[in-house]
């Protein structure tokens, strides 16, 4: 039976009114209702008390998150909190739009699934970028996993839930996570070792694995050769002895042939650069030193890379171009051919109309400037596969000619695709190939 009943009403701290409508579902934690907020429909999550361990300690963190404001748009944060009311209390949030579903629905049904790989990767892009900003105001979320997620499948745009746990670094609200999404040292501490940033870390690389590979990192042939999921034997797993199932240096976890098909052959195709950032994302020193596991800068280097050399083939198949040349189609075998690039600090990125660099991809740069568009490849509608080069930068950019002759690229300004010439942009050159 609901905790809350159909019009009921409660009142926030600030004594504003809300009216339940209907329930939505419910969690571990609470249930999430449909509500009548000033006049605004918004979702409301009301708690069951017995889950709260330190209900003064969350109230208040709550509070402070309302305060505080939400630090990115992409999370469906805290707007008000209510009072106390039959020794509980809730917080209105903003409601789930149409078209979005739950993280783990998606991994599971051929029906929401991610249109393209594409869209996975903006995804994965949006979340990184998400939590690199979360993290950079001193915040940890602190039981991030795979129903934190509302994610459109055909555009990739994403909504994160859940963030009543979200505190400050240091202050903890008695959630340690959900189980499988876990760091190693807060299975191994059994409460003694507390969430933070770093444990963050290793939950989002899961989740991007996850979504890039669908398969579990960890869930290799030790996970389908399993008799039984004891406590124990999870404690090994995620635990005490985690093992990429990727690892190149220990294969006792390997994907089992005929069993795990899909991630071998996702692995296969991928690109190396992308592959190496797992590799080294679940690496035994970064399974084991909190320390050294992957930044938030260090992903969005690599998936904005990975997304510009996404090309669809002429059969329609997605071919993932190696190091910006010509890439044989998978699907048909025909060669995809790559007859311009764009070159940044230490790799080229495939040229195809859309194709954008972004402010990460030259270099180190502050969190909210990360996916600061810096320039985008555009085609003429009035002659197809001439290309051009439009400043998105906001800024004048200097630019050399193939012959030498300096040249300024206003704000917006489009010029030809021209190979051989070299644009300076914050400090760094990008080369047009």
């Amino acid at each position: 039976m609901p905790m809350l009943e159909k019009g009921q009403a409660l009142k926030t701290t600030a004594g504003v009114r809300i009216v339940v409508e209907e329930l939505l579902g419910e969690g571990g934690q609470g249930e999430v209702y449909r509500v009548d907020y000033n006049g605004e429909k918004k979702a409301l999550k009301w708690y069951k008390p017995e889950t709260l361990r330190d209900p003064i300690l969350f109230y208040d963190n709550l509070k402070n998150n309302v305060a505080k404001g939400s630090p990115d748009r992409a999370f469906l944060w805290p707007e008000a909190v209510t009072e106390y009311s039959g020794g509980t209390f809730g917080y209105v949030m903003g409601l789930k739009p149409e078209g979005y579903y739950e993280l783990s629905k998606i991994l599971g049904s051929r029906k929401c699934n991610f249109v393209s790989f594409k869209a996975a990767a903006e995804a994965c892009i949006r979340i990184v970028s998400a939590f690199r900003i979360l993290h950079n105001n001193g915040y940890s979320y602190q039981d991030l996993n795979d129903g934190n997620f509302f994610i459109n499948p055909q555009t990739g745009d994403v909504l994160i839930s859940d963030n009543d746990n979200v505190a400050k670094n240091g202050t903890h609200t008695g959630i340690l996570g959900k189980p499988r999404y876990m760091a190693p040292e807060i299975v191994n501490g059994k409460g003694s070792v507390l969430p933070d940033t770093q444990s963050d870390r290793y939950s989002l690389a899961c989740i991007l694995f996850l979504i890039l590979f669908t398969n579990h990192p960890l869930e290799g042939s030790r996970w389908v050769m399993a008799t039984c999921m004891t406590d124990e034997f999870a404690e090994k797993l995620y635990g005490k002895a985690p093992l990429f199932i990727f690892d190149p240096n220990d294969r006792g976890n390997a994907p089992v042939r005929n069993i795990q098909v899909g991630v071998l052959q996702r692995w296969i195709y991928m690109p190396e650069y992308l592959k190496s950032k797992f590799v080294a994302a679940f690496s035994q020193e970064a399974l084991k030193n909190p320390g050294k596991r992957l930044r938030e800068l260090d992903w969005l280097q690599v998936l904005v890379r990975f997304r510009s050399d996404i090309v669809r083939c002429v059969c329609g198949n997605e071919v993932f171009i190696q190091n910006a040349a010509t890439t044989k189609c998978d699907a048909c075998g025909k060669p995809v051919a790559i007859t311009h690039t764009i070159g940044l600090p230490g790799y080229s990125i495939t040229a195809a109309g859309g194709s954008r660099v972004y402010r990460c991809m030259l270099g180190t740069c502050n969190a909210d400037e990360a996916l600061r568009p810096v320039a985008c490849v555009v085609t003429r509608k009035d002659k197809p596969g001439v290309m051009g080069f439009r400043n998105m930068s906001g800024l004048i950019l200097n630019a050399t000619t193939p012959s030498g002759k300096p040249k300024q690229i206003h704000p917006d300004e489009i010029i030809p695709f021209i190979p051989g010439i070299v644009i300076e942009a914050f400090e760094k050159k990008i080369e047009l190939k």
